[in-house]
């Protein structure tokens, strides 16, 4: 069923609906979306924490300059989110809608709202994730220039590669942070 299908059912049942019809879907769409949406980019974080984590555990790689580092892991790391779109899961409806809305219904309403609320809270979450990689991809330019990393390449002057990913992946992680919870 469609927004529309889904309206309608509740406006011919009152029963099972306990309020507006409209308001209470309106109020579900705003928290299936807000919330999918930052399931996605906290699920990025953590992805990229992870990453971050195995770069830390590199003692000593090549000396390289942050600039190139940067560019390249961010263009990884967006291959590999690319690769790692987690899934909608089964029975998180409620979560997904919030408390308030799964009380506004009888268990026929929701039964009907539930179905819905999967669809709905996949196709904003395929729809952020596609966005995280497109962040992903194109925050190495910005991070140059926002944290004036180097070009050095010189022995005396550059970092150790796993030392700069890391932190360029603390940066990211940071970023979905921000992008996760939106004031």
């Amino acid at each position: 069923m469609d927004r529309a299908e889904i309206l309608h059912w509740l406006e011919e049942h009152p029963a099972a609906v306990h309020g507006s019809p409209g308001e209470i879907l309106e109020r579900c769409e705003r928290a299936v979306r807000r919330h999918a949406a930052e399931d996605a980019w906290l699920a990025a974080k953590s992805w990229v924490e992870r990453r971050r984590r195995d770069f830390e555990g590199h003692g000593w790689g090549n000396h390289a300059s942050e600039a190139f580092v940067a560019r390249e892991v961010c263009h990884q790391l967006a291959w590999e989110l690319r690769r790692h779109e987690p899934e909608v899961a089964l029975g998180s409806e409620e979560q997904l809608a919030g408390g308030p809305v799964r009380e506004s219904l009888a268990p026929e309403g929701w039964a009907v709202l539930s179905r819905w609320v999967l669809e709905l809270a996949r196709q904003q979450e395929h729809a952020t994730w596609r966005e995280v990689v497109r962040f992903t991809d194109r925050r190495a330019r910005t991070l140059v220039r926002e944290h004036q990393l180097s070009h050095d390449t010189s022995l005396e002057g550059a970092r150790h590669y796993p030392e700069i990913a890391a932190d360029v992946a603390g940066l990211l992680a940071r970023d979905y942070s921000v992008r996760a919870h939106p004031r």
